[in-house]
């Protein structure tokens, strides 16, 4: 059964969804070991070590799919880690090539749609012999997919929300001059479907997987309609996308000021304007919700999603980030207290 309340969510996390979540992880570090190129190992080694709990977040979206649960666990992980392998090669390489960042993206459109053609993801990069390895994470996602009952209803938004995220990769890695032109201009080609939004709330919205794991994990259901999965499409995208990369922005605004990166929050006029959006954008959120299979239970991801952010040590570290969060706690209500009181105490009880 769907948890639909906070507490017997948390449980179902601790007991079910983090455990299996590891079990299927940990092989991938032993293959990541195994990359010939020294490059490409240690990228791929640092995005498995910093961001494994990208995998556990995601992992709850199985929670829906009930006796296909460890499949649905293998597909997001496999996606993820991919997701995070990638991002760490257009990031931290020297590389500023759009063509680079669109052939390696391009690997995640092959990994949930099976009939692509497979291609030289390092084409445009010296680095080429990972050993397989992006292959063996897209042959994982194919093989799970193909054996969901109702893929074909979900794939092509799978694969909408897929595009976005590659597009929003490639335009946000490119030389630092170019990346506001590309993406104000990607912006306009959708502007007329997302009329209450601006160029960079736009770009936040794709940079997130939720509604992708979301529809996967439908998929796994038996007799899932078209309509359906456009509905748990526009549940999910743009506005729970939007709240949980406008947070992940939130807590990183001292690393990116430092850095020189680009954050979106940084366009905002205001710190009263940007508190006002993200008000503005949960609620879109909980009216979108109303229309998936299993409300509820989409409501508490939601909720977690804001609790888990503003409990991070960077928040709680921050007296102004601090005000600031409790402020946006207050708009989810008693669920998101209690996920952030969790969240809290877990966080510490780990160090």
């Amino acid at each position: 059964m769907v948890p639909t309340k906070p507490i017997p969510l948390l449980l179902m996390i601790y007991r079910e969804v983090v455990p299996t979540v590891h079990r299927y992880f940990n092989p991938w570090i032993e293959k990541a070991q195994a990359i010939p190129d020294e490059e490409l190992r240690s990228q791929a080694l640092d995005a498995l070590k910093k961001k494994a709990f990208h995998c556990e977040g995601g992992g709850v979206f199985g929670l829906v799919t009930q006796d296909r649960f460890e499949d649905i666990v293998q597909f997001i992980i496999a996606y993820q880690i991919m997701c995070d392998y990638l991002d760490n090669l257009c990031d931290q390489s020297d590389s500023l090539d759009p063509n680079d960042f669109r052939s390696l993206h391009n690997a995640l459109l092959c990994a949930v749609d099976p009939e692509r053609p497979l291609e030289n993801f390092y084409a445009h990069r010296k680095e080429q012999e990972d050993g397989g390895y992006l292959r063996e994470l897209i042959g994982t996602c194919r093989r799970v997919l193909l054996t969901f009952p109702s893929f074909d209803a979900v794939k092509k938004d799978m694969l909408e929300l897929s595009g976005y995220y590659g597009d929003l990769q490639v335009y946000k890695h490119v030389k630092k001059e170019e990346r506001i032109p590309l993406l104000k201009e990607w912006f306009e080609l959708h502007r007329e479907k997302h009329p209450t939004m601006t160029w960079f709330e736009f770009s936040a919205c794709t940079a997130s997987t939720l509604g992708l794991y979301t529809l996967a994990s439908y998929g796994a259901q038996n007799n899932i309609a078209l309509e359906t999965a456009k509905s748990i499409k526009d549940g999910y995208y743009p506005w729970v996308q939007g709240v949980h990369i406008l947070l992940d922005y939130f807590i990183d605004q001292e690393e990116d000021i430092a850095d020189d990166e680009l954050n979106f929050l940084f366009y905002y006029d205001s710190e009263e304007e940007m508190i006002e959006r993200f008000n503005y954008f949960v609620k879109q959120a909980e009216k979108g919700l109303k229309n998936l299979p299993d409300p509820k239970f989409h409501r508490m991801i939601l909720r977690g999603v804001i609790a888990m952010y503003l409990s991070d040590d960077k928040v709680q570290g921050d007296k102004e980030m601090k005000l600031k969060s409790k402020k946006m706690i207050k708009m989810g209500g008693l669920p998101t207290f209690l996920f952030y009181l969790n969240s809290w105490i877990f966080r510490r009880g780990s160090k």
